[in-house]
């Protein structure tokens, strides 16, 4: 994971750690991951975290653009995508 901040503005690389079924279920691991349990609970804390700040997320594993925010859904996660204009 790496965060990239500017002025007031920050954003978070996530890489392998958030795959598009880890929003709904974010305890799930992709048979990748050595530690799943730590994987998870890191999960999680990064996307509660990234839902209450509003804070752009880069996640290679969603689809394209692959930069979008993350909203909570009940006991889930939800990506919102950023709008592509071109």
């Amino acid at each position: 994971m790496v965060r990239l901040t500017s002025g007031g503005e920050r954003l978070t690389f996530a890489g392998d750690l958030v795959f598009t079924v880890g929003f709904e279920h974010p305890d799930w691991h992709n048979g990748f991951e050595h530690d799943p349990e730590e994987a998870a609970r890191v999960r999680v804390n990064l996307l509660r975290e990234l839902a209450a700040n509003r804070e752009l997320l880069v996640a290679t594993h969603m689809p394209f653009p692959s930069v979008g925010h993350v909203a909570v859904a009940g006991d889930a996660f939800r990506w919102v995508p950023v709008s592509w204009d071109y």
